[in-house]
C-alpha cells in the first residue's frame, strides 16, 4: 500500500509539473503605433515568441504617435483584463509611469521596449541602445562632410525616450569629436512623415548652407528624405536615416540617403516576450536587454546579413 501511495503521489507531482509547464500566460502588448512597419515587425516577433513559449499575446497601439492619452487608455484595458504580464512601449516616459505602478500594484509584471518609463518598476527594458545608435549616427554623418559644416535634426516624438536618447546621443558625439560641426536645434515631427517633410524644407531654406540632417525615426527619415527630393538637394545636403521601410532602401539606393541605422525589430518583440515569460516563471533576467543596431549603407546593402535584417520574412 505504502508503495502505490508513493507512485501515486509521484503522479500527481508529475501532473503539476507538466502543467506549470504549460503555463498558458496571458501577455498582452500596448505598443507606440502601428502605422510604420517597425511595428508590423515587432508585431511579429512577439507573436513568434509567444508561440514558441505557449502564451497568449495580443497587439495594440494608438492610431499615431502623439496620443497619449489613448495608450493610457489602451493600457487600463489590457490591465482591466487581469492579464499576466504586459509588454510596453512608453509614448511618454513620465504619462506612462503611473500605469506601470498601477500593474504592479496589481501583480502584473511590466517589460518595456523600444521606450520606457521613468520608473523601476519594469522587470526589464528590451531596446536598442539609443544613445549608442546615435552617436554612430553621428559619426556617419561626420565622416560624410568631411568633419565640418552645419548640421541638423528631424526627430519624432518630444518626450520619448528614444527620440531624446537618439538626439542625444548624436549631439553629444559630435561636440565631443566633431568641433567644426554645429548642431542645429532638434525639431520635432511627432513621427509623421509630412511634418517631417515641411520641417527639413524650412530648415533647407532658413539654412542654405546646410550640410546634413539626422531623422531619427521611420517617420522622420521619409520626410527628410522626400523633401531632399522635392528641393533637389540630393548628395549636396548628406542624410543619414534610422529604421527601414522599401522606401527608405529605394531612397538609399537612388542616392537621395546616404545611409541609415536600422534596428532588428523582429529581436525587440521576440525577446520583450520571452523576457516577460521569463520573469513571471521566476527567472532572473537582466535589467535591460541591448538589441544590437547595423548601419546601411550603399557599399552593404546587398550583403546577405544586411538584406536579412530587411527583409526577415523574404519580402521585397
Amino acid at each position: 500500500m505504502r508503495t502505490l501511495n508513493v507512485v501515486y503521489a509521484l503522479s500527481l507531482l508529475a501532473c503539476v509539473t507538466t502543467s506549470a509547464l504549460a503555463k498558458d500566460l496571458t501577455l498582452p502588448v500596448v505598443s507606440k503605433g502601428f502605422q510604420h512597419e517597425f511595428w508590423q515587425t515587432v508585431k511579429m516577433g512577439t507573436e513568434a515568441a509567444a508561440k514558441e513559449l505557449g502564451d497568449k499575446t495580443s497587439y495594440v497601439g494608438p492610431a499615431d504617435e502623439t496620443q497619449i492619452a489613448e495608450q493610457i487608455q489602451l493600457v487600463e484595458n489590457a490591465m482591466a483584463r487581469k492579464p499576466d504580464g504586459l509588454l510596453l512601449a512608453a509614448l511618454d516616459a513620465n504619462a506612462l509611469a503611473p500605469l506601470v505602478e498601477t500593474a504592479h500594484s496589481r501583480g502584473i509584471k511590466v517589460v518595456t521596449f523600444d521606450s520606457g518609463v521613468n520608473s523601476e518598476i519594469p522587470v526589464s527594458f528590451v531596446a536598442t541602445n539609443n544613445r549608442k545608435a546615435g552617436a554612430q549616427a553621428a559619426d556617419a554623418l561626420a565622416e560624410l562632410i568631411n568633419n565640418k559644416g552645419k548640421v541638423g535634426i528631424i526627430a519624432h516624438v518630444a518626450g520619448t525616450s528614444s527620440a531624446i536618447e537618439r538626439s542625444e546621443g548624436f549631439v553629444a558625439q559630435m561636440k565631443e569629436k566633431y568641433p567644426d560641426i554645429k548642431v542645429l536645434p532638434v525639431q520635432y515631427s511627432d513621427g509623421d512623415p509630412q511634418k517631417a517633410m515641411d520641417k527639413t524644407i524650412d530648415m533647407l531654406q532658413a539654412n542654405p548652407d546646410l550640410a546634413g540632417i539626422y531623422g531619427t525615426n521611420e517617420g522622420s527619415t521619409l520626410g527628410v528624405a522626400n523633401a531632399i527630393d522635392s528641393q533637389n538637394v540630393k548628395g549636396k545636403v548628406k542624410v543619414i536615416g534610422f529604421d527601414s521601410t522599401e522606401a527608405i532602401i529605394n531612397f538609399l539606393k537612388s542616392g537621395v540617403i546616404q545611409g541609415f541605422v536600422v534596428q532588428d525589430a523582429y529581436q525587440i518583440g521576440y525577446q520583450g516576450i520571452k523576457a516577460l515569460d521569463a520573469a513571471i516563471s521566476g527567472q532572473t533576467i537582466a535589467k535591460e536587454i541591448d538589441i544590437p543596431v547595423r548601419f546601411v549603407n550603399a557599399k552593404n546593402i546587398n550583403t546577405p546579413e544586411i538584406e536579412k535584417l530587411l527583409h526577415p520574412f523574404g519580402k521585397k
